[in-house]
């Protein structure tokens, strides 16, 4: 998107020759959910050049299969490892620390058209599933991979919020994946079987394309959660506004939905987008990192849903602080002005 605006800016353009277009709230919630994206990219970036010299020591544990194309090969596997510790220990995604202890392992492994692609660990919260995967080929991919497929739930070809996709490098010719997959922000399931796809991956740099078929079966049984269902006042300032409305805890992540207002004309005719962010910290002083995991809105609120890494075990109270970002297209990584709400204090059930 930074490119597309870049592009946009290099432009010629006398501005008065458009006329303004209409903008849905389900465009402005998915330009945020890129633009959270998009900077989100940017910092977890940082570790792709050091992953090649990361040492994999964990072993693979049970085997599972699914249809006869699959093959069992662990000991040819090149990463005998888990992949999930590998992106925790390099930040990535901020929210993965200790995913590892509590992941299924795999082993699942489709060959096509010369390359391997075998499912390492999945994870499911409850509201996503984290798969892992390594790849194997004889073509270079550059140094981030893309990949295009599909991924449902039971069969369901609308079954899922989205899909986000993450591969790098870590040694010639050879990969290392993680997927998240998102069920719509409202949903949490206990158990399911996803349907993984996928049909290309290729090399961004270049434009090299390798097409095969890598169809996986993945039955995932979600970790223990506790839900609970918040109710506390909204906070609000200049007709802008931030309501927590459940939190589900999980042994290693809690995971929150909240409610986003923005109902001043003044400030939505000044700037093209404006978004809410929660700071987090416990009554211990304890602060979180988190992740943004996509939202949905329209007449001006947007329901989100972000996680936040392992809660502490002592701590019995939780202090959001919402921040409001207001920003122009033409300065989409800065915000030109901030606004910050009251406090919002959450006594934590469990």
């Amino acid at each position: 998107m930074k490119n597309l605006f870049n592009h946009f800016n290099e432009i010629d353009i006398n501005v008065h020759e458009f006329e303004e277009m209409e903008v849905s709230e389900f465009d402005k919630a998915q330009f945020k959910k890129d633009l959270r994206k998009q900077i989100s990219k940017n910092s977890s970036q940082k570790w792709t050049k050091r992953i090649a010299a990361a040492c994999l020591t964990i072993g693979i544990g049970a085997t599972s299969l699914v249809g006869l194309s699959y093959t069992t090969f662990a000991q040819e596997i090149p990463f005998v490892n888990s992949i999930f510790k590998l992106f925790s220990e390099k930040e990535y995604g901020t929210t993965l620390v200790r995913y590892d202890e509590f992941a299924e392992a795999k082993n699942m492994t489709v060959e096509s058209n010369g390359t391997t692609v075998t499912i390492t660990e999945t994870l499911l919260d409850s509201k996503k599933l984290f798969v892992s995967y390594s790849i194997e080929t004889d073509k270079d991919l550059g140094p981030i991979a893309l990949i295009d497929g599909s991924f449902t739930l039971n069969g369901g070809q609308n079954s899922l919020f989205h899909a986000e996709h993450d591969i790098y490098k870590t040694a010639q010719n050879k990969y290392a994946g993680m997927t998240t997959v998102i069920l719509p922000l409202s949903h949490s399931i206990d158990e399911g079987t996803f349907q993984f796809n996928i049909s290309e991956l290729s090399n961004p740099e270049n434009g090299e394309v390798v097409q095969g078929e890598w169809n996986f079966e993945i039955y995932a049984k979600a970790s223990d959660t506790i839900v609970q269902t918040v109710e506390v006042p909204k906070s609000e300032k200049n007709n802008l506004n931030v309501e927590i409305n459940k939190i589900t805890y999980t042994p290693y992540s809690f995971i929150v939905n909240y409610k986003e207002g923005v109902h001043n004309d003044v400030l939505n005719e000044k700037y093209n987008v404006i978004y809410s962010e929660l700071l987090l910290k416990d009554d211990l002083g304890n602060t979180y990192k988190s992740k943004f995991n996509g939202g949905f809105g329209s007449s001006g609120v947007t329901e989100y849903m972000i996680t936040f890494g392992q809660l502490h075990p002592d701590a019995k109270t939780l202090i959001f602080t919402p921040i409001f970002h207001f920003k122009n297209l033409n300065n989409i990584f800065e915000s030109v002005e901030t606004m910050q709400l009251d406090d919002i204090v959450v006594e934590i059930e469990r």
